[in-house]
C-alpha cells in the first residue's frame, strides 16, 4: 500500500488547497496525471503504483488519496456476505494507515478532533485530525452497489464557520 504521508505533509503546509498547488505537490512527489479536465489547467485524477488520487473542485478543492480497493462482484454466489467480507477487510487496513499517518512526518501535527468531520460524506468506518486549517480523514467507503469497496484518505479546507460561546462549531 501506497505511503502518501510525505504528500500529506506538503499538502499540510499550503496556504490553501487549489488545484494548481495540489497538482504541483502530486507531480513532485512522482505521482503521473492521468486525466485532464477540459475546465480545469491541472490533471484531476492521478496514479502512482497501485494508488489513485483525485483533486475535486474548484477554488479550495479536497484530494483524495484511493489506497485500497477491491471491486463488488455481483456474481459470487452470496453478494451479502461478500460485501461484508470487503468491508471488514478494508476496516482490518485503517487502524494501520492511522497509525502510518500519526507516527509520521504528520504525527505531532495531528489534532484529534470530537466532531464530526466527515463534511456529510458516509463513511462505514473512519479516523479523522484536523491539521493546520484543513481536515485530514481515513476511511472506508462504498459509494454504491456498482463502485468498489475503498480505503481511502482526504485532506481538504476546514470550515471555518462560527463557533459559540464554549467554542463549539455551529
Amino acid at each position: 500500500m501506497v505511503d502518501v504521508s510525505a504528500e500529506l505533509a506538503r499538502l499540510s503546509e499550503l496556504d490553501e488547497l487549489t488545484g494548481p498547488a495540489v497538482a504541483a505537490v502530486l507531480d513532485a512527489s512522482g505521482w503521473e496525471g492521468e486525466r485532464r479536465n477540459q475546465a480545469k489547467e491541472w490533471a484531476t485524477t492521478w496514479r502512482r503504483d497501485d494508488a489513485h488520487a483525485w483533486i475535486q473542485g474548484d477554488g479550495s478543492v479536497e484530494v483524495e488519496f484511493t489506497l485500497w480497493y477491491r471491486e463488488v462482484e455481483d456474481e459470487r454466489p452470496d453478494p451479502d456476505t461478500y460485501i461484508d467480507e470487503l468491508y471488514d477487510a478494508a476496516s482490518a487496513e485503517l487502524p494501520r494507515v492511522a497509525d502510518q499517518l500519526q507516527s509520521g512526518v504528520l504525527g505531532a501535527r495531528l489534532e484529534a478532533a470530537d466532531e464530526d468531520l466527515t463534511d456529510g460524506a458516509d463513511y462505514i468506518d473512519h479516523t479523522a485530525w484536523r491539521i493546520g486549517g484543513k481536515v485530514l480523514l481515513a476511511g472506508v467507503k462504498h459509494d454504491d452497489t456498482d463502485a468498489p469497496v475503498q480505503l481511502v484518505v482526504v485532506m481538504r479546507g476546514l470550515d471555518t464557520g462560527e463557533q459559540d460561546d464554549a467554542g463549539e462549531w455551529l
